[in-house]
């Protein structure tokens, strides 16, 4: 099983709470003009590096400007509680990183699919600070306030990034020490101490984690999700199917998530509900014993010039109709272009989304700027048209000769 997508702000995976109300306390040398400088200058560079995504981004921005200098600490919003802000912003990217991080089942890697949108200089032609040097910045913050509690939990986001998982399970010690009734921080540490175990498995300490998680909050989202993930590694198709039904009861009725998560159940009771299991009823059943497609892969000459340093290719399968969440997927280096390679069930991110168990799908290619896998403006990308497995015969070639706009 190959390690899936870089932590670019996981995981996503169901639900990362938002990490922080107030990034970083300010150093000592701030002016008293203006003290959030600092912290203004911190999330612009997570934002930049793709440790945050751009909602979150201006829901801290907004908060720093809100916030007016006092003795005391300001007081944090809870994040625990909200659930709309959680599924609508993070666990759209989190459910993309999750089958891949635990092996042959799911893992949350949340930063994984946080979009960097825009420049950490607002528009200007200033080249955003690349993952490693955030999170770099990061750590030397750290080691200045040791007793900021989020910014532990927005480091071990930005290492789990960088498939750090023992650094990303370090910080998320620190915050556990600093907090250790938060619930939210609890449920990240079971998630982090499962992605740093050589089997990448939800058993033992992180399982006893999160249920203890759940008897003391219901309803929580992250705990609920993971709980599920659990239960498919282990083969408990009920208990997971009982987890995703009380999450599910709480995704509003147009949610894009709750859509994911609806099909996702159907696979495990045997329903059919996703339109791409219909879209073509005349055509042969793929074979559930598993699809393998071999893709060709090339780059139009012409856009060689754009390629950025920090770019990674991703080839992807995903459905023709319904969720776009890929059914299998590489993440390469450019330089490997031209590439043939195959996509499986192996490379799957979701155990009830089967490339084999889709009979109308899509095969794309995109180059991503700044190596997170959901699609930026500036990105290079090719794709097919819709394609009927049964009919594939031969690779499938294509030619990355899209900017995305």
């Amino acid at each position: 099983m190959t390690t899936f997508l870089i932590l670019a702000a996981l995981l996503t995976i169901l639900a990362l709470s938002p990490l922080v109300y107030v990034l970083l306390k300010p150093d000592t040398a701030e002016t008293l003009d203006d003290p959030n400088s600092k912290k203004r200058q911190a999330l612009a560079a997570a934002r930049a590096a793709g440790v945050i995504d751009q909602a979150e981004y201006d829901q801290k921005l907004n908060a720093l400007k809100a916030d007016q200098p006092a003795p005391a600490a300001p007081a944090r919003v809870a994040p625990a509680r909200q659930l709309a802000l959680v599924l609508t912003v993070l666990v759209p990217l989190g459910m993309l990183g999750l089958y891949r991080q635990f092996g042959n089942a799911l893992a949350l890697d949340p930063a994984n699919l946080v979009a960097a949108d825009g420049s950490a200089s607002g528009g200007d032609n200033t080249p955003p600070p690349s993952l490693e040097s955030a999170v770099q910045s990061l750590e030397q913050k750290m080691a200045a306030n040791p007793e900021d509690m989020e910014g532990w939990r927005l480091l071990a986001r930005g290492k789990q990034s960088m498939q750090d998982f023992a650094g990303s399970l370090t910080a998320l010690q620190k915050a556990r020490d600093l907090a250790p009734d938060n619930l939210d921080v609890q449920v990240e540490y079971a998630e982090a101490l499962a992605l740093a175990g050589a089997e990448r498995r939800i058993t033992g300490e992180p399982l006893r984690l999160l249920e203890d998680a759940l008897s003391r909050d219901g309803a929580h989202q992250r705990a609920l999700w993971l709980l599920g993930i659990a239960a498919v590694q282990r083969g408990d198709k009920p208990a997971a199917i009982d987890y995703w039904k009380r999450l599910q009861a709480q995704l509003p009725p147009e949610s894009e998530i709750r859509q994911s998560i609806e099909q996702q159940l159907a696979e495990l009771t045997g329903e059919t509900v996703a339109p791409s299991a219909v879209a073509a009823s005349d055509a042969p059943a793929v074979a559930n014993t598993g699809a393998s497609i071999r893709v060709k892969v090339s780059l139009n000459d012409a856009l060689r010039a754009r390629v950025g340093p920090n770019a990674v290719l991703y080839v992807f399968a995903r459905p023709a109709e319904g969720p776009k969440m890929p059914l299998a997927i590489q993440r390469l280096p450019v330089s490997v272009l031209p590439v043939d390679l195959t996509l499986d069930d192996s490379m799957g991110m979701m155990p009830t989304m089967k490339l084999s168990g889709t009979p109308q799908i899509v095969i794309g290619a995109r180059i991503s700027q700044s190596g997170v896998a959901n699609a930026q403006s500036g990105d290079l990308e090719g794709l097919t048209p819709t394609l009927t497995q049964a009919n594939i015969d031969g690779p499938i070639e294509i030619t990355i000769s899209e900017v995305v706009p």
